[in-house]
């Protein structure tokens, strides 16, 4: 029988890949402890970053993003400038320097409660969303996460698979949204109906490169219930009668 702190873990990994359609890529050297030289070599080059703190508005909750940074202050191998959602200079926040592989969260009433957002250091978070929108008051975080090398090149940058996750505005509950092999292209909200409607692209040439020739798709959240499936759009039949016609229209046109 599984103890609580079992049963807690496995709830965690499913709720990571609850979403997604294909099987769960492993994280680039998931499989494979680091040798002491190359932990030694790794001490002697990079030196964990510590990022502006940024308050989470009204709630008791604050989030620090920690980022790999070299130290003689190049941008040679294995590190990935991460972008961010969260903020501007106009509001005092400088956005996250370097890789950014994981996030504190601190409790403003009580110093001693704080957690990380991930369990280990194998994704790189390109992206954090923690904006409130003016017409709804989703209590969520959304993070734009490569989990892993896809495309084998010995980096993990915005040219591998992207999926996009969720969690509180503790940093708790986190959770996969979209599928695993896919690439996050954009996001819209429909706030007054609490709709987010997000792109992907998928590597549907197995080529491990995500280009115009892959396509796009949408998948429509409901942002009342993180937990429920997302919708693809439009509905298979829907598309299929779509591609018929672009296929139609295409082999009338003068050659």
């Amino acid at each position: 029988m599984l103890s609580a702190k079992g049963a807690r873990c496995l709830g965690f990994l499913y709720a990571l890949t609850a979403c997604s359609t294909d099987p769960p890529t492993p994280p680039a050297g998931a499989n494979a402890s680091p040798s002491t030289v190359a932990v030694e070599k790794a001490a002697r080059e990079y030196r964990e970053h510590y990022n502006s703190p940024v308050d989470l508005d009204s709630t008791d909750f604050y989030y620090q993003p920690i980022s790999v940074l070299t130290k003689d202050g190049t941008a040679r191998s294995r590190t990935f400038e991460s972008g961010s959602y969260y903020g501007s200079d106009d509001e005092g926040r400088s956005g996250i320097e370097g890789t950014c592989y994981n996030v504190v969260f601190m409790r403003k009433s009580n110093v001693n409660e704080q957690h990380l957002l991930l369990p280990h250091g194998q994704f790189v978070i390109q992206q954090i969303d923690d904006q409130q929108k003016p017409d709804a008051r989703w209590p969520y975080l959304f993070y734009g996460i490569i989990k892993a090398d896809t495309n084998a090149d010995g980096e993990q940058n915005g040219e591998d698979a992207t999926t996009l996750f969720a969690s509180d505005r503790s940093g708790r509950q986190l959770r996969q949204l979209t599928p695993d092999g896919t690439h996050l292209e954009a996001r819209y909200y429909l706030a007054p109906a609490a709709v987010m409607l997000v792109e992907v692209r998928p590597d549907a040439n197995h080529d491990r490169e995500y280009t115009r020739a892959d396509g796009t798709y949408w998948l429509r959240f409901n942002l009342r219930d993180l937990a429920a499936p997302p919708v693809r759009q439009p509905a298979a039949a829907l598309g299929r009668q779509l591609h018929q016609q672009m296929l139609q229209r295409q082999s009338r046109l003068p050659q």
